[in-house]
C-alpha cells in the first residue's frame, strides 16, 4: 500500500488551546515542534538558509493570528506546510524583482562588511550556503523537502513521512532520486549543513518575542481578551515592558536583515524602513495607554 501515514502529531493538545488564548509560552512550544518542518520546507523553495527563516518567522507570525479561527489541533501542521510554501514561493518572487544591480566584486565586499559576522565566519558562511544552494538545484523539486527533513529529524523516514502527510513508500523513492543526483561527499555535506542549520531554541523565542497583539477577535475566548488588554494596559511598568519587546524584537529583525542585505543601499533601504515601524508601533502602545489612563476625549480633539 502507498497510503500516507496516520498524522504524527507533534502538536500537544494542551498547548493549542493555550496559545488560542494568547499564552504565548504555550505557542513557543508549538513552534519548537513543527519549526524544522517548516523551515525545511521554506529551505526547499528558497535555497538559502537565512530567506528561510525569514519564510518560517512569517509563517508563525500568520500563525499566531489565524489559531482563534482553528477548530482542532490537527489543523495547525497542514495549514503551516501550506503557508510556508506559499510563502517561500512568494519571498524568491520578490526576491528577483528587488535585485539591485551592482557589480559581483562590489557585491562581495559590501557582504564581507556586514555587521555581525566576523570575516572567517563571514567566508564558511558563505561557503556553506553556495554549497547547499549548488546541491539543493541538483535534486529534483519533489525530494528537497523530504531530504532536508530525513536529516533535521534523525534519518527516520517514517517520522518525514508523517511530518509531511505522505507515505512511507513516497519518501523512501524521493530520497533515492536525491541520492542518485548527488554524489556520496557531496550528499554526506548536505546532511551536515542541514542538521547544523536546522533551527533551534533561539530561533523559537526571537519569533515569539517578533509576535504583535492579537487582532481583534484572534483569541477565541472574551477572557483572553480581557487576559491580554491587562497585559497591555494595566500599569506604567506594563506599557513601559510592552514598549521595550516591540522595538527589541524591531531592533533585532533589522539586525538580521541587514546582515542579509547585499550591497549598502539595500542596508539603507532596510534601516529606514526599521526606523519608521519602530516609530509607528510606539506609537501604537502609547495610543493604547493613552486610552486607558489619559483623557480619551482630548486625545480625539488633538487628533481632530
Amino acid at each position: 500500500m502507498n497510503t500516507p501515514l496516520p498524522a504524527l502529531n507533534p502538536i500537544a493538545h494542551a498547548d493549542f488551546y493555550a496559545a488560542q488564548r494568547g499564552d504565548r509560552n504555550a505557542f513557543e512550544r508549538l513552534v519548537l515542534a513543527t519549526q524544522k518542518t517548516v523551515a525545511s520546507i521554506a529551505l526547499a523553495v528558497t535555497r538559502d538558509v537565512h530567506l528561510s527563516e525569514d519564510v518560517a518567522q512569517d509563517t508563525y507570525a500568520k500563525a499566531w493570528q489565524r489559531l482563534g479561527s482553528m477548530k482542532q489541533p490537527e489543523s495547525l501542521l497542514p495549514w503551516l506546510r501550506h503557508v510556508a510554501r506559499n510563502g517561500a514561493i512568494d519571498y524568491v518572487r520578490r526576491r528577483q524583482h528587488q535585485e539591485i544591480a551592482v557589480d559581483s566584486d562590489d557585491a562581495r565586499i559590501a557582504e564581507a562588511a556586514a555587521p555581525g559576522l566576523q570575516p572567517d565566519a563571514w567566508l564558511h558562511d558563505r561557503q556553506q550556503s553556495q554549497q547547499l544552494t549548488r546541491a539543493l538545484d541538483a535534486v529534483p523539486d519533489d525530494s528537497r523537502e523530504v531530504l532536508l527533513l530525513f536529516y533535521r529529524e534523525g534519518q527516520s523516514s517514517r517520522h518525514v513521512a508523517a511530518l509531511l502527510g505522505l507515505s512511507d513508500g513516497a519518501v523512501r523513492k524521493r530520497l533515492q532520486r536525491a541520492r542518485d543526483a548527488l554524489q556520496a561527499e557531496l550528499l554526506s555535506q548536505v546532511g551536515e549543513i542541514a542538521r547544523h542549520s536546522a533551527p533551534g531554541l533561539a530561533f523559537a523565542t526571537f519569533v515569539v518575542g517578533s509576535l504583535g497583539p492579537l487582532e481583534a477577535g484572534a483569541a477565541t475566548t472574551t477572557a483572553a481578551t480581557a487576559t491580554a488588554g491587562k497585559w497591555a494596559l494595566g500599569s506604567i511598568g506594563a506599557v513601559l515592558a510592552a514598549l521595550a519587546v516591540v522595538l527589541g524584537a524591531v531592533l533585532l529583525d533589522v539586525r538580521l536583515a541587514m546582515r542579509r542585505a547585499r550591497n549598502p543601499a539595500e542596508r539603507s533601504e532596510l534601516l529606514r524602513h526599521g526606523i519608521v515601524y519602530a516609530a509607528l508601533m510606539a506609537s501604537f502602545v502609547g495610543i493604547l495607554f493613552w486610552s486607558k489612563h489619559g483623557d480619551w476625549s482630548q486625545a480625539r480633539l488633538l487628533v481632530v
